[in-house]
């Protein structure tokens, strides 16, 4: 799907995905009817809670906190916004009002001109890499040792009697 036309559900998950790193995982523990995330960026902490960018300025404004320059024009139909997200380069897109333009212009920035469709079922994303998640189940690991036997994940907790 071309950036250029991403809007509602299908913005809020690209949006959720561009704001962590790569060698971050971001937990989708809902995508129907409404994007649920689990995700930590810097000060950022969304445990297990809505996210919906395109609907409410509230998650918008994380995207916006990482603009370093930001340009507007509006016409009757549409607003065009121009944005660097820190030292990238300058990204452009349009939207019907100047949110859905700047969420566009960021989900462009990091992921170029067309995104893939997301799968329908509650998943984890690290290093591109897309996980099934089962939210009674144990979360999913990606290292190359992560087995039954595993330590990754252990938090050695201390037995309870």
């Amino acid at each position: 799907m071309r950036t250029s036309e991403l809007e509602g559900r299908t913005l809020d998950y690209w949006c959720a995905r561009a704001l962590a790193a790569d060698e971050e995982e971001v937990i989708f523990i809902q995508v129907e009817p409404s994007i649920v995330v689990t995700l930590t960026h810097g000060a950022l902490r969304k445990l297990a809670q809505p996210f919906s960018p395109a609907e409410e300025w509230g998650d918008a404004l994380e995207v916006l906190e990482r603009a370093s320059e930001l340009q507007w024009t509006r016409d009757e139909r549409s607003t065009r916004c121009r944005a660097r997200f820190g030292q990238g380069a300058w990204c452009e897109a349009e939207g019907p009002h100047p949110r859905i333009a700047l969420l566009r212009a960021f989900v462009r920035g990091r992921f170029g001109e067309a995104v893939d469709d997301f799968p329908a079922t509650p998943h984890a994303v690290r290093h591109g890499q897309v996980r099934d998640y089962d939210a009674g189940g144990v979360p999913p690991t990606y290292g190359d040792n992560a087995g039954a036997d595993s330590e990754i994940g252990n938090i050695r907790s201390v037995p309870r009697p």
